[in-house]
């Protein structure tokens, strides 16, 4: 998630929520915003709590400094916030069902 700096406070670019995602090895980016908070949304997210799994699609989730989780089973297509109202989320981690 790109963020203003210190000066500005560190929230998404014009208080709305993305996701920057290449499909080109880093030669090209593009921002995932469809299911994210576009309208005065002033969470950070760091470093260690965005994750994937393994399926196919891949499936992304991050948890922010507001207690939200989000998750996107389309390799960021399309979001959805899967929990809220947690303390602030440092870290997340995917664990795989047996067999999958």
């Amino acid at each position: 998630m790109e963020s203003h700096g210190y000066t500005e406070g560190r929230y998404p670019p014009n208080a709305a929520a993305a996701v920057w995602r290449s499909r080109d090895a880093g030669a090209s980016w593009e921002a995932q915003r469809a299911g994210l908070p576009q309208e005065a949304c002033f969470f950070t997210v760091l470093r260690q709590s965005m994750s994937g799994d393994q399926r196919d699609p891949a499936g992304v989730y991050f948890g922010t400094n507001t207690g939200s989780v989000f998750a996107s089973r389309d390799e960021g297509d399309t979001w959805e916030e899967i929990a809220r109202h947690l303390p602030t989320v440092l870290a997340v981690e995917v664990l795989e069902p047996a067999g999958a």
